[in-house]
């Protein structure tokens, strides 16, 4: 028998005593620690740290065997490869516990008590910014998002893409919904072609209400005020609630047009520009011309002058003269099915 291997381990005692076992072979335990000339502490940790490296193995008769140092390492490789399987299939075994718990019980429990849902506002940057990396990094499904505009910096739309890459690595599936007036500034068509490029599925809508985010089905975040979008965020949870914004998203979603099918309407009407339409779908919406600039993160002018060449399009004295024929022309019916 190997004598006792508690305490801690002793290389140097651990190399005299296997070179004493090769030069004596059959030797018992306590005549190997005597010709290595070590006191009993220093054997024991000597002889711990030799079983741990596979290097010796007992006999019957009390004597212990070397093992040779390439058939130990075959061994601790055997070990290693071994732990690694347990390891992904405890991994694999949380992965799906955690999906259940969040996918069919938590929404089986909101379902059941409406009293689950919660409502929450937020202000001051850090915590807003914290409660974003929080939620994309919690999330196991989808991520779902739609931005009106106008468009933050650079700096943010690339920061949220590395939270976008992280997520579609981790199997999420990745969906936004943008402005179509992106496509008039090369810098944002990069950033949907990278976004593209990446994974994420990306849809353009010439208008959308406000900017939202649906995790998981189960958690929306959105401007509390929509009109001062970077004041304050609403933070709903509870599938009972956010079933409503899920309804929504899909409903935007299935009238945006992907980022690289057609841009512009079929038939002889092309010369009406994608931002054409969307200014006259924010006109029928009743918004002022400072409201759509900002709205399509364009200039006061720009709007003042597509809106003047529409009027003269359709021969209208007036703002409101021209939202009535623009609506009851045929030629841009078809601008207005969606509204």
């Amino acid at each position: 028998m190997l004598p006792d291997t508690g305490g801690g381990r002793d290389e140097e005692a651990a190399l005299a005593l296997y070179q004493e076992l090769r030069r004596n072979g059959g030797a018992s335990a306590e005549e190997l620690r005597a010709a290595a000339g070590l006191d009993e502490v220093r054997a024991a940790g000597g002889w711990r740290w030799l079983e741990q490296l596979g290097l010796v193995r007992a006999k019957d008769g009390g004597t212990v065997k070397p093992v040779e140092p390439h058939t130990a390492i075959v061994g601790a490789m055997d070990a290693y490869q071994a732990a690694a399987v347990e390891h992904q299939r405890d991994v694999r075994e949380m992965q799906q516990v955690l999906r259940s718990l969040m996918t069919v019980y938590q929404p089986a429990v909101a379902q059941e008590d409406a009293a689950d849902v919660a409502v929450r506002f937020l202000g001051g940057d850090a915590y807003k910014k914290q409660m974003m990396i929080d939620l994309h990094e919690s999330m196991l499904i989808c991520c779902d998002s739609m931005h009106p505009g106008p468009m933050p910096p650079m700096h943010i739309l690339e920061s949220s893409l590395g939270r976008d890459r992280e997520m579609l690595a981790r199997g999420v599936r990745v969906r936004a919904i943008y402005p179509r007036s992106c496509l008039h500034t090369p810098k944002y068509v990069r950033y949907l072609q990278d976004m593209t490029a990446a994974g994420v599925e990306v849809r353009l809508l010439d208008h959308a209400p406000y900017d939202l985010l649906i995790f998981d089905r189960h958690t929306a975040l959105l401007a509390a005020d929509p009109e001062d979008p970077g004041n304050s965020l609403a933070v709903v949870i509870g599938a009972v609630l956010v079933k409503s914004y899920v309804a929504l998203y899909e409903d935007f979603w299935l009238r945006a047009t992907m980022l690289d099918g057609p841009q512009h309407d079929g038939g002889g009407h092309s010369e009406v520009t994608a931002q054409d339409r969307a200014i006259i779908r924010l006109m029928a919406d009743g918004l002022s011309d400072d409201q759509i600039a900002r709205k399509l993160s364009v200039h006061r002018r720009t709007v003042q002058r597509a809106i003047s060449k529409l009027m003269e399009r359709v021969h209208a004295a007036s703002r409101f003269e021209a939202g009535l024929k623009l609506a009851n022309d045929a030629e841009f019916a078809g601008l207005f099915t969606s509204l």
